[in-house]
């Protein structure tokens, strides 16, 4: 998955500070390998991309801890870059202190950002 951004697409977003570019960019998903047609799909990013729950930031955090902790190491492990495979074998099993249940997730809960009578309600 790539996320493309917007000015690559549009002119129209010269001068926005970068969080608000990020706020309106774009995924590129690539097709799932069940699918008949091997389509490249254009979405919305997910909301959290900007502004993440807590367990999510604590997730990039460790992230990030691991490839500064190895930085400046070179070469390849198991056929990725050395970075990659320590974030690889460090990150397995890692689980966020504060994470969310399953069942809380923001897209279990609710599908879309707004709800039927909140669309009305703009509508007015």
């Amino acid at each position: 998955m790539a996320l493309l951004r917007p000015e690559s697409l549009t002119m129209s977003t010269v001068g926005l500070p970068r969080a608000a570019l990020s706020a309106v960019g774009i995924q590129k998903v690539k097709p799932v390998p069940w699918a008949r047609k091997k389509l490249v799909v254009l979405r919305n990013q997910p909301y959290t991309v900007v502004s993440p729950h807590k367990g999510q930031i604590e997730t990039r955090i460790h992230f990030a801890e691991i490839a500064s902790k190895h930085k400046g190491e070179k070469g390849f492990k198991d056929g990725l870059p050395i970075i990659a495979y320590y974030i690889r074998e460090e990150m397995r099993g890692y689980s966020a202190p504060s994470r969310l249940p399953k069942k809380r997730y923001p897209s279990k809960e609710r599908r879309t950002i707004h709800t039927v009578e909140e669309l009305r309600s703009l509508l007015k």
